[in-house]
């Protein structure tokens, strides 16, 4: 069955570009918050993380009031959120609740080293080392490298290397998450972080096809392309995945390019709220919305794709008015001050100047920083 052409039981449903857009934007928390950080990052299949502010900026650009010293306490003392690699092999902030479905959802996936082990033929060695790192960190609750090189254990620096090495399995394996940095990243043993959280892990299909169920409502309308861009996964496991949810799901269509959204979603999408108006929102690098979707000219115009998708990967904040990217952004942090710098794709309407600025300033309450000035606009 090809999942991309079999037919949904509805008639499809005709929206236009400017509904997709609206929609999507509703359904990732930027035109009503959702009440919680933690619901943010359930609802959205976690927060991608590997620049740690920036997990902190997505979820609160999705509630009210979260500041950065919240976003660690929810983190890292209170333990309702979690940080562990996920989809695409990359970090990612959680729920804690969902870390049984992500180990279950990754089952059987290997990190680089440990593939590496298995070209080498150094397999069982490195699986032993595993083992023992496992043993090692469940004995003192928090660990980070350099008690690991201490151990005596590892021979090879690959296996402590800062992109993950031996702790990437163990956070894979249900193990271990990311704990507070002290110097250096450390990790924590989950039995020591939440001895109180019940284990139980769906199989590999189960886990996949919940997961693909919340992608669809947190980023539908998309299409099998989109969501295997998005998981990370080989077209052939994701079709696998989304032909188990097709009585599930609607064709919509979109411009003349066919998508698909969950039944249940479809009164919503008819109806979706109309944007504030004016709607400005300023994402900050590598915001979910700009890793959801394989193709991303819904919400940055191609002509400007390479502005805000560089090379290397490297994904910049956005400042999107009414939905579309009008710039790229940062800031620089600079003792108790904060500095906004916009790349603007073309001359700033004067009406935006001052949400931009109620917006910049809002970001430095989200850091306890003064806002020392936008440069830009």
């Amino acid at each position: 069955m090809n999942a991309d052409n079999h037919l949904m039981h509805h008639t499809p449903v005709q929206i236009n570009i400017q509904q997709l857009r609206q929609f999507r934007l509703h359904r990732s928390g930027l035109l009503i918050p959702f009440p919680t950080a933690e619901q943010v990052a359930e609802s959205l299949g976690g927060v991608q993380a590997q620049i740690h502010p920036s997990a902190g900026l997505a979820l609160f650009n999705r509630t009210y009031d979260l500041t950065y010293e919240r976003y660690e306490t929810l983190l890292f003392e209170e333990r309702s959120l979690v940080k562990l690699w996920g989809q695409r092999g990359t970090l990612h902030v959680y729920a804690t609740k969902d870390w049984p479905l992500i180990c279950a959802m990754l089952a059987g996936s290997k990190s680089w080293w440990a593939r590496n082990a298995e070209k080498t033929e150094t397999h069982d060695v490195y699986t032993d080392l595993v083992r023992q790192a496992e043993a090692l960190l469940r004995q003192k609750g928090v660990m980070g490298r350099s008690e690991l090189r201490a151990s005596g254990l590892f021979n090879d620096e690959e296996h402590l290397s800062p992109w993950g090495g031996v702790f990437a399995d163990l956070v894979r394996q249900g193990y271990a998450c990311h704990a507070a940095r002290s110097g250096e990243g450390l990790f924590a043993h989950r039995i020591h972080w939440r001895p109180d959280l019940r284990w139980e892990q769906p199989d590999l299909d189960a886990a996949n096809v919940e997961m693909l169920r919340r992608y669809l409502h947190a980023y539908g309308p998309a299409t099998l392309q989109d969501y295997a861009h998005w998981r990370g996964a080989a077209r052939n496991r994701a079709r696998r995945w989304w032909a188990a949810m097709e009585p599930e799901l609607a064709q919509i269509h979109v411009e003349g390019q066919t998508m698909y959204l969950l039944n249940e979603d479809l009164d919503e999408l008819t109806r979706s709220p109309e944007p504030p108006s004016p709607s400005l929102h300023m994402l900050h690098r590598f915001d979910p919305l700009l890793l959801a979707h394989k193709d991303k000219s819904w919400i940055v115009p191609v002509v400007h794709y390479k502005q805000v998708f560089r090379s290397a990967g490297h994904i910049e904040g956005v400042v999107l008015n009414a939905g579309i990217a009008i710039a790229t952004w940062r800031y620089v942090r600079k003792g108790k001050a904060l500095h906004i710098i916009l790349e603007p794709f073309a001359p700033l309407a004067t009406h935006l100047h001052s949400l931009i600025e109620q917006r910049s300033q809002e970001i430095a309450t989200f850091f306890g920083l003064r806002l020392a000035g936008i440069e830009g606009m």
